[in-house]
């Protein structure tokens, strides 16, 4: 999908004349990167890009997994501000959006104020996916894994249904903002209770209940905190990978749940 025209003639072009108002800009790009999925170094990297365009002398950032501590130094002038970030989950169509827009600022092709703009209409804008393709990925993936783990054609057909449904109430869990840890239990649980019913109708149940859980695999968190940890953003690493712990902690309670009240040995 390509970046927002910046060609917007209902902005006006004077730039924000305070220095609160620049820091605000930053803060508002580094968000949009960071809770759509960019690794610490990315959204420092994508801030600093940004000194040039806005006339600031210098941006010290520190990027957490949910926190932007940021102070922006002008002549005898400096702002800090501290932004928790909201994480929303991955889209790379958001991330590609958002740098397109920093690149035509880089460029002066747009001011402050229309990127400002720019980067809030990329905030309004809906998920590239429905949520309907979204369940029917997620219980076709799990299906293929099922297939890989050498389960049958019933197990990858229990597989997918469950995965499909567990996904729907994940969808759900999260909309009602329910306690992320509860999110991932209540969803295994609810993947390995209808990959459970391959007792009865698989050879392979086990492929079924080991593939049906696999959605919640937290992968770009993973892929993000080993590479903040190998660029030295040691904090960003260390709060991505007890995340990713904790996801894995909740896969385990729920499918052990299951596996403990149907007696099934994987």
């Amino acid at each position: 999908m390509p970046a927002p025209d910046p060609d917007i003639s209902s902005v006006p072009a004077p730039e924000p004349a305070s220095l609160s108002s620049m820091v605000d800009l930053l803060v508002q790009a580094g968000s949009l990167l960071l809770q759509h999925g960019a690794d610490a170094g990315r959204v420092e990297a994508s801030l600093e890009q940004m000194e040039p365009g806005l006339g600031i002398e210098r941006i010290d950032a520190v990027v957490m997994s949910k926190t932007i501590l940021l102070t922006a130094t002008r002549q005898d002038a400096h702002h800090t501000r501290v932004a928790r970030v909201p994480i929303v989950g991955v889209n790379m169509n958001t991330l590609n959006e958002v740098e397109q827009s920093l690149e035509l600022f880089q460029k002066g092709r747009m001011t402050p104020r229309q990127l400002a703009v720019i980067l809030d209409r990329i905030a309004s804008l809906p998920h590239y996916y429905s949520p309907s393709v979204i369940v029917a990925a997620s219980g076709l993936a799990c299906a293929a894994f099922c297939r890989l783990f050498g389960g049958d054609g019933v197990a990858m057909a229990i597989t997918g249904v469950a995965a499909a449904v567990a996904a729907w109430v994940r969808m759900g869990l999260n909309h009602r903002q329910v306690n992320y840890f509860l999110v991932v239990l209540i969803t295994a649980l609810v993947a390995s209770l209808l990959a459970g019913s391959a007792l009865w109708f698989s050879q392979t149940p086990q492929s079924a209940l080991a593939a049906a859980v696999l959605l919640l695999v937290p992968g770009v968190p993973l892929i993000n905190a080993s590479v903040d940890i190998l660029r030295g953003h040691i904090s960003a690493g260390l709060a991505r990978v007890t995340t990713s712990l904790v996801v894995f902690l909740g896969i385990a309670l729920g499918l052990g749940i299951v596996v403990r009240l149907l007696q099934v040995q994987l």
